[in-house]
C-alpha cells in the first residue's frame, strides 16, 4: 500500500476514533505532552496533516528522512507555539476544524505533489515527507490511546504502524549501523521518547 493510502486510512480511523470515543469531552484536560491540552493535541493532528498543502517544489538536494526528523527536537518550542496558534480559534469546534485542515491536505495530494518538496526542516523526497505525516498520526494516535486507556479500541491501523516502524528502524540503522532491538509499536515508542531506554541513539525524535 502506498504511503498516501496509508496516510488516508490512518487519518480516517483516528478521526473516527476521536469522535467515537468522546476524546474531546476531555478537551481542557492535560494531554501528557508538555503544556498541551487534549484539545491542543487533537488540533495538532490536523495541523500536521495540513502541512502537506503548504509544500513547495525545490531543486535542492533532498536530505535523508533521519536527518529531517532529527530537526524536530530543536524546534519543539516553535512547533508548540504554532500548534497553539492554530488551536486557539478552533476551541469548541475542534472536529470541524481538523476536518477543514485535513481537506486542504487531501486537495493538495489529489492535485499531485512535486518529487522533492521543501519542508520546514529542509528539502525532502515527497514520499519521505508523507512518511513524516504518518509518523505524526501514529505517534500521537498512540499518545491519545494510552491517555484514554489501552482497554479501548485502538485508533491505529496495523499497516501504518508497520510502515512507521520500518521507517524508524531504517533511521536507527543509518545512525548506528545496526538493527534496533525493538519492533512494531514498541520501536515507535522508544524512537519517539515515549518509552525510556539506555540506548544513547534513542530517541530518534521527540
Amino acid at each position: 500500500m502506498t504511503t498516501t493510502n496509508l496516510l488516508r486510512d490512518q487519518w480516517d480511523q483516528l478521526r473516527a476514533w476521536v469522535e467515537g470515543e468522546g476524546v474531546l469531552d476531555h478537551a481542557d484536560e492535560p494531554s501528557g505532552l508538555g503544556g498541551w491540552t487534549v484539545s491542543d493535541l487533537v488540533v495538532h493532528l490536523g495541523y500536521g496533516l495540513r502541512m502537506v498543502a503548504q509544500l513547495e517544489a525545490t531543486e535542492l538536494e533532498p536530505i535523508t528522512l533521519a536527518a529531517y526528523v532529527a530537526g524536530y527536537s530543536p524546534a519543539h518550542r516553535q512547533i508548540a507555539a504554532d500548534t497553539e496558534t492554530v488551536a486557539e480559534p478552533l476551541r469548541g469546534r475542534e472536529l470541524a476544524g481538523i476536518d477543514e485542515l485535513a481537506d486542504e491536505a487531501w486537495r493538495a495530494l489529489d492535485a499531485g505533489l512535486p518529487p522533492v518538496v521543501l519542508g520546514r526542516r529542509g528539502p525532502l523526497r515527497r514520499d519521505d515527507f508523507l512518511a513524516t505525516r504518518l509518523i505524526e498520526l501514529v505517534t500521537h494516535g498512540d499518545d491519545l490511546h494510552r491517555g484514554f486507556g489501552p482497554g479501548r479500541p485502538s485508533p491505529l491501523v496495523p499497516a501504518a504502524v508497520d510502515r512507521v516502524a520500518a521507517v524508524l528502524a531504517a533511521g536507527y540503522r543509518e545512525v548506528t549501523g545496526r538493527p534496533p532491538g525493538w519492533a512494531g509499536l514498541d520501536l515507535v515508542r522508544v524512537a519517539t521518547g515515549r518509552t525510556p531506554t539506555d540506548d544513547p541513539a534513542m530517541p530518534l525524535l521527540s
